[in-house]
């Protein structure tokens, strides 16, 4: 009689059991792999990040051929507004004149004018009317304060400061214009001091055929 079998499995079977298992595991991850194969989007490419910012509008990308540049916005251009004088105010050509007539009024050299006279024939360039024939003809300021100049060799110097309308005065209109004259005027002898003084002067001026002139001296 043959001996009887053994309670424990024999090695092939063991092997054989192994196998299996190993089989079967292969099988499940070949169809977990193989469920699912389209590829998903990228989400970090969707949003544009600082170091790869959008590009553009109009902008030319890389590899793009180069075109004609976009056409410049043009910018207007403004004109400067014209030099014109504020309404009211003296005009230019007036306040000329009343400089130029102060200048030679007030201006004397008693060491080659004869008189206050050859100051009045300078200015009455610059003015009409009786007030040129005034100025024109001998003068009747103070011969005492003549002689002095004369005996001192002074010179009279004036430097017309501002020329203004006056205050109450009405706004040039028809011809007409009212003006203030500020001057700074030095008195300086040949031998001695200088003095200064600041001055002001009124004039009334009117235009005619020849332009503004000075037709009166309203304080003087």
């Amino acid at each position: 009689m043959s001996a009887p079998a053994s309670g424990r499995p024999s090695t092939a079977g063991t092997i054989a059991l192994f196998a299996a298992a190993a089989l079967l595991a292969a099988v499940g991850v070949a169809l977990l792999l193989g469920q699912d194969k389209t590829p998903r989007p990228d989400s970090t490419a969707a949003s544009p990040s600082p170091s790869n910012p959008p590009a553009a509008a109009g902008a030319r990308q890389p590899g793009e051929p180069a075109g004609d540049p976009p056409p410049a916005t043009a910018t207007p251009s403004v004109s400067p507004a014209p030099d014109s004088a504020s309404p009211g105010a003296l005009p230019r050509e007036a306040a000329d004149v009343a400089r130029k007539f102060t200048i030679a009024w007030a201006n004397h050299d008693a060491r080659r004018d004869a008189s206050f006279s050859d100051a009045g024939r300078r200015a009455a360039a610059y003015a009409s009317g009786d007030l040129a024939t005034d100025l024109r003809e001998a003068s009747t300021r103070s011969a005492h304060q003549w002689q002095e100049w004369k005996a001192t060799g002074t010179r009279v110097t004036a430097k017309v400061t501002g020329v203004e309308l006056p205050d109450g005065a009405p706004a040039p209109s028809n011809g007409l214009a009212y003006a203030r004259v500020f001057y700074d005027l030095v008195v300086a002898p040949e031998h001695g001091t200088a003095q200064h003084s600041t001055e002001q002067l009124a004039l009334e001026l009117r235009q005619g055929s020849s332009g503004w002139r000075v037709t009166a001296l309203p304080n003087a």
